[in-house]
């Protein structure tokens, strides 16, 4: 087996370790999305963070919104913080709370105070290039597993994903947590049908009871809106590629979730209260749970996918794209940074798979680029409810 020696990354200023050191630039309001992106086009290196909601939230979306914009904008991967707002009030809002739980840098513009987005774009880019200076003289120090937190996430499933790619993601799943690090897997509907397996794995009764509510909320979800799960999930391309049912669909996709004790249930975006494997309750489309587990504070993402899947999350985490699927492999070569689908013509086995993801998470901590990262599949959606 093969353990984290040589790992480094970027301290900062909340005692957290980034594994990049990224600026980002926020958006509260979707009037900001093409300031966002002008200062990131005026500013190399920044992560811009356009999104298009804030105006008409109510209700849990209102709470999903708030929570996810905050605690992304926590995540150890930035080193420092632009927000772009529309108006004063819910600016400094947002400001006044990061700063209650931040010290990282953090400073702002306001659309509205500057006249619009000519002098917007001109104030923000200014200040991103400081911060950009400031970020950049950062040095790496030694770090652990047990210092991050690795989100885990199955999209575009097939046959290939229940017997390859989940359980090859599974078995890295359990070295993190055994290193002390924390893992989070998530996607509610992707646990009915299975929900029984996981409860067997729960730390406590408590936790037992919140897994199983969170199943059969889903249901009562979609049987409330007179919805039938079936073509929902499995979805048509997972039918496509040998998945019949969606206990088959769960059954593969939980094994990505590894073997060991799940020790609490979280709620959408929020970060883990402490070590150890936990779920989070949340639907299962890629850019929502993608936002999700970096506003939970994941410093990357293991992305399990049988027919591929080019979503990369908000940019501010690395999601790395794992196949066991030789045809995805060749056809999606582009989006795929771990193909182990050598499993499928017995010229590896399972233990030889994770050993190379492992490896290949290793070298993506120490700085080596995912293909995400370097085509910008940049995907920000902070506000589902829903399946």
């Amino acid at each position: 087996m093969y353990r984290d020696t040589g790992l480094c990354g970027y301290w900062n200023e909340d005692k957290l370790v980034g594994i990049r050191n990224h600026v980002a630039i926020l958006g509260l309001s979707p009037f900001c999305s093409q300031a966002v992106k002008l200062i990131s086009d005026e500013i190399a290196g920044t992560i811009p963070l356009p999104q298009l909601h804030g105006r008409n939230e109510l209700g849990e979306n209102l709470e999903r919104f708030n929570n996810s914009m905050l605690n992304l904008a926590l995540n150890p991967n930035i080193h420092s913080l632009l927000v772009v707002g529309y108006e004063p009030k819910t600016t400094l809002n947002f400001l006044n709370e990061f700063k209650r739980k931040s010290k990282k840098p953090v400073d702002y513009v306001i659309l509205l105070e500057n006249g619009g987005m000519i002098e917007t774009v001109k104030s923000g880019a200014k200040k991103a290039l400081e911060m950009m200076v400031n970020a950049s003289e950062i040095k790496k120090e030694p770090i652990n597993l047990r210092d991050l937190t690795v989100g885990v996430k199955c999209g575009g499933s097939d046959a290939t994903s229940g017997i390859v790619s989940n359980p090859a993601t599974g078995k890295v799943v359990d070295r993190i947590i055994d290193e002390g690090g924390t893992v989070i897997f998530s996607e509610t509907t992707e646990i009915i049908g299975a929900e029984h397996i996981l409860k067997k794995r729960a730390a406590n009764e408590t936790v037992a009871r919140k897994i199983v509510e969170a199943a059969m909320g889903n249901e009562d979800l979609a049987r409330k809106a007179g919805i039938d799960l079936v073509g929902i999930n499995p979805v048509p391309d997972n039918i496509a590629g040998g998945i019949s049912t969606i206990e088959e669909k769960s059954l593969g996709a939980i094994m990505k979730s590894g073997s060991r004790k799940i020790v609490d249930v979280i709620g959408y975006a929020e970060i883990p209260h402490g070590k150890g494997l936990y779920f989070m309750d949340s639907p299962s489309a890629a850019h929502e749970v993608l936002t999700a587990l970096s506003a939970a504070g994941s410093q990357l993402v293991l992305f399990s996918t049988g027919t591929g899947n080019p979503s990369g999350g908000p940019g501010i985490t690395p999601v790395v794209k794992i196949t066991g699927n030789p045809r995805t492999a060749s056809s999606m070569y582009d989006h795929i940074d771990v193909n182990i689908s050598q499993v499928i013509s017995h010229e590896i086995n399972i233990e030889e798979a994770a050993d190379y993801l492992y490896l290949t998470m290793i070298k993506i901590v120490n700085g080596k680029l995912t293909r995400g990262e370097i085509l910008k599949n940049w995907d920000f959606s902070p506000v589902p409810t829903g399946l």
